[in-house]
């Protein structure tokens, strides 16, 4: 066979199936195209997502696991739209990436819930570290916020982590959130007080201690009349964080202020009766 005989065999073979092969290297064009585009877009949306985060001082450990997770994702759904584009029928190939994730999922349940709220917080924030909030009862502030759970560090200094999935189905209370903070004291005083004297000690107490603020009208009345003794709510605003400072003052200036007017604080009593022998 000379190599005419090649040649013309050659184009015998491309005059047949020509509509094929120009079909498959469209479509592995395509195929090529439709990659590039994927993982033009992975990159740019992690990249986005990364920098959304870290703006929001979310953890860095955070950061990088939630980018990565969604640029592979997207790459998984590019690579799966390649085969289809050239000719994979991509049911089966679906179909086994869905049984391994629901295996996966069943597997790591609880793990997996506690991801999906650690990702609910960083989005709706309901705390940001360095703030101090009750979770659960156990009050403290805020040391880091995990893929998987939340730290918080009490003010005995003790280290406590709650999981995520704990934290979102938790009533949150945020002390630091609001600038201003009202510091609510009860005080209790013997029946035997003038009620308007009390009063008049109280709001001196009050006009006594520094950094409480003025823009808001302190607030002093008699709110229970308890079986010992007449209780007065004292109902005062300061900075979130004058707070502490604050109390320890109003509570030293109030004690101070009763004693030298003679208004007592009653306490509790115990009768004991004694009967000799009979």
């Amino acid at each position: 066979m000379n190599s005419k005989d090649i040649f013309d065999r050659i184009l015998s073979f491309i005059d047949k199936y020509d509509g094929i092969v120009i079909s498959y290297i469209v479509h592995f064009c395509f195929a090529i195209l439709i990659f590039f585009i994927g993982k033009t877009i992975a990159k740019f949306i992690g990249k986005q997502l990364k920098y959304i985060l870290s703006n929001r001082n979310v953890d860095p450990t955070v950061v990088k696991f939630v980018s990565a997770l969604t640029y592979y994702a997207i790459i998984i759904i590019t690579l799966v739209a390649v085969l289809g584009q050239l000719g994979v029928q991509t049911a089966s190939i679906v179909a086994v990436i869905g049984a391994a994730g629901l295996a996966v999922g069943l597997a790591l349940q609880g793990s997996l819930s506690n991801f999906a709220a650690g990702v609910i917080l960083i989005i709706f924030r309901p705390f940001r570290v360095g703030e101090t909030v009750t979770i659960n009862s156990q009050q403290g502030i805020i040391d880091s916020i995990q893929i998987f759970s939340t730290t918080l560090i009490t003010p005995t200094n003790e280290m406590v982590v709650i999981p995520n999935g704990q934290v979102v189905n938790a009533n949150i209370i945020n002390f630091s959130r609001l600038p201003e903070r009202r510091l609510d004291l009860v005080i209790n005083v013997g029946y035997d007080s003038d009620i308007q004297k009390v009063y008049q000690v109280l709001t001196q107490a009050i006009n006594q201690t520094k950094n409480i603020l003025t823009n808001k009208e302190p607030i002093i009345r008699l709110d229970v009349l308890d079986a010992s003794s007449m209780n007065f709510n004292v109902l005062v605003w300061t900075l979130n964080e004058n707070y502490g400072p604050v109390k320890g003052e109003l509570l030293e200036n109030i004690k101070n202020r009763l004693t030298e007017n003679g208004i007592n604080i009653p306490y509790p009593t115990m009768d004991v009766n004694v009967k000799g022998n009979q």
